[in-house]
């Protein structure tokens, strides 16, 4: 029994076999992250600020989690409430919100350990992981044939996220994106916990 429990321990907070007996290895957000792969950890900050932004507004996540299916799109999903039109804008935004606020901060690389410059950043920010955000922000999906959004679109989302980048609480976008970083997915009750603290 005492065996079990200390499998399911392990496999839960993602211990790294490598250390010795007794040491805990929880994931940390690196001081410079992986935005071109993009990392695991980019992925969670990505996730965490839908979260942080539902919460902010008064929504609450059933969960967000890694996807490993085949064929899934992206490596990450979430089910948040859409709420009402103001709601769904700022939780749509806030994902692009947190990693202009990295960018900001030097923070996101290409693989290489290289601090990305503007245009890559928009590029993978805006190109690659807003998606399926811009299609929740506009209601609908206004890819053109080329595969690209309306410039127009582009600017208004952008602006939206901009707008509620410096009001965002980052540190509880950091506790969410840890916490899923080591336990792959976050229930409701899980996520309120994380939370607890930061919204009182």
């Amino acid at each position: 029994m005492i065996t079990d429990l200390v499998g399911w321990w392990r496999a839960l907070w993602g211990r790294n076999e490598q250390q010795s007996a007794g040491q805990m290895a929880l994931r940390r957000i690196p001081q410079l992250i992986d935005f071109e792969t993009p990392s695991d950890e980019a992925i969670c900050l990505h996730e965490a600020g839908h979260a942080c932004a539902a919460l902010v507004v008064g929504l609450i996540p059933e969960f967000v989690e890694f996807v490993d299916e085949e064929g899934a799109k992206g490596r990450a999903r979430n089910r948040i409430p859409v709420g009402d039109t103001q709601q769904r804008l700022i939780v749509a935004s806030a994902a692009y919100a947190v990693e202009y606020n990295l960018f900001m901060a030097h923070r996101l690389t290409n693989a290489s350990c290289v601090v990305i410059d503007e245009k890559t950043f928009i590029h993978l920010a805006i190109g690659q992981n807003a998606a399926l955000d811009k299609i929740q922000f506009f209601g609908e999906d206004r890819e053109g044939a080329d595969k690209m959004w309306p410039a127009n679109d582009d600017r208004t989302f952008m602006a939206a996220g901009q707008r509620i980048a410096g009001s965002l609480p980052m540190g509880l976008v950091f506790a969410l994106a840890e916490a899923m970083l080591n336990e792959r997915r976050l229930e409701r009750a899980r996520i309120l916990e994380i939370a607890e603290p930061s919204l009182k």
